[in-house]
């Protein structure tokens, strides 16, 4: 039998004999006490018990093995000698996720089977099963999705990433505790609307939590090819930005101009997310530019920015929305709704983190960017409009101007000065 290479590599990295041993005896020892306190058996406390530990081993521990997987190869400076391997980026990827949490599961698949034998009605175990797995497989995947944007970056530190999980963990546990005080008597048998049509809450949820398991893998997937140095094109991005413009768009009442406000939603969202994880070198848009000068389509697809995918996705939600009539249109006495001015706004903000992507100390371009986010979107509009300039404070923040026109062209103003900006720095960096 043929395995993996780097699936046997964290095998042998992972499964000591003190794990193999101490995690069965560590667990045995917190369900004798539980079985004590359910007065000599196996009952409800050994039930939770197992539960609880099957989420902190599955969802904490497991996070933190897939993120430290990948990032503790870079900080130790031995990835670049993985990267120089034979190994295709599906077989790198799969094999550092299931291979580093192999004792996860190894302790996990224990608490199941103590949990099986605790619980007296067994309808809703097949359930808890399935989501407890696809759950934690989730957050794994993520984590090591998370820790290829990191390495990507140039981090060397877990700390934050691992925050995320623990998020993960404090949204996910609830809901599994509520799956497993289902009785047979008590299964969801709620319906789920979406596009006008009707389908079980219990199979949506299980559809859906398996698509998101398919769109983690392929991340891992995409984001392994462009670690190993595969060429990629991304329309990977595109397909994942317009399935979630669909998906999302279900939920919304039935009407054209909530679609398009959940597509507007959704792609300046991913247009964020876009220019922060994409490497934003100088080169990169040279040679875009070089490569659609020669008529190279495929290559200079292959140095297309994702974020200019969602971002050419907005421009027709928000030219609908602009005209359209809704009372949308205005959030408060101050704030209205502008989506041309807001698409203005969003390409002012990724103007000004590649600005200072381009500049001497990339690492502090987030900081930066989101230091002049909170003067642009709040303390000087806040100056001014406690002085009673309100003209002043829509120069800064478009949607406090009175008029669509107005924000339109303090937003214009704003996007053109940072891209005059832009491409004198862009010029003197290549």
């Amino acid at each position: 039998m043929n395995l993996n290479p780097e699936f046997q590599r964290q095998l042998y990295l992972e499964c000591s004999q003190a794990r193999l041993i101490g995690i069965p005896a560590v667990l045995g020892i917190i369900f004798t006490f539980s079985y004590f306190i359910d007065g000599y058996r196996l009952g409800n406390a050994t039930a939770k018990a197992a539960l609880i530990l099957f989420m902190l081993i599955t969802l904490l521990w497991g996070a933190r093995q897939a993120v430290d997987s990948i990032v503790e190869e870079y900080r130790d400076r031995t990835w670049d000698i993985q990267r120089l391997s034979a190994l295709g980026p599906w077989e790198m990827a799969w094999g550092k996720l299931f291979g580093s949490t192999v004792m996860v599961w190894y302790a996990g698949l224990l608490c199941l089977f103590a949990y099986g034998l605790a619980i007296d009605d067994y309808a809703a175990l097949p359930l808890l099963i399935f989501y407890s797995i696809c759950a934690a497989l989730l957050v794994q995947s993520g984590s090591l999705l998370l820790g290829l944007l990191a390495v990507r970056r140039g981090q060397t530190k877990s700390g934050s990433i691992f925050l995320l999980a623990v998020i993960g963990f404090l949204s996910i546990a609830p809901w599994l505790s509520d799956v497993s005080n289902l009785t047979s008597y008590a299964l969801p048998d709620s319906t789920t609307h979406w596009y006008e049509m009707r389908f079980s809450s219990g199979d949506f949820h299980q559809i859906s939590l398996l698509l998101a398991l398919f769109w983690c893998a392929v991340g891992n997937y995409r984001l392994m090819s462009l670690e190993l140095g595969l060429r990629a094109t991304p329309w990977v991005w595109l397909g994942f930005s317009v399935f979630l413009m669909i998906y999302v768009g279900g939920f919304m009442p039935g009407s054209a101009y909530a679609f398009w406000l959940a597509a507007f939603a959704v792609c300046g969202t991913l247009t964020y997310v876009g220019v922060l994880v994409e490497s934003n070198d100088a080169m990169r848009i040279k040679r875009l530019l070089t490569y659609f000068a020669e008529r190279n389509w495929r290559r200079g697809s292959e140095e297309l920015p994702i974020w200019w995918l969602s971002f050419l996705l907005l421009l027709p939600a928000a030219l609908v929305l602009s005209l359209s009539e809704h009372p949308l249109r205005e959030f408060s006495l101050r704030f209205h709704f502008y989506p041309l001015a807001m698409v203005l706004i969003l390409l002012r903000d990724c103007g000004i983190y590649i600005y200072f992507c381009y500049g001497k100390n990339p690492q502090r371009a987030l900081s930066m960017t989101l230091l002049f986010a909170v003067l642009l979107y709040g303390i000087l509009p806040g100056i001014f409009n406690t002085l009673g300039q309100n003209g002043l404070a829509a120069l800064f923040f478009p949607l406090w101007a009175d008029s669509a026109g107005g924000a339109l062209l303090c937003a214009l103003l704003q996007t053109g000065w940072v891209s005059s900006l832009l491409y004198r720095r862009w010029k003197a960096n290549s």
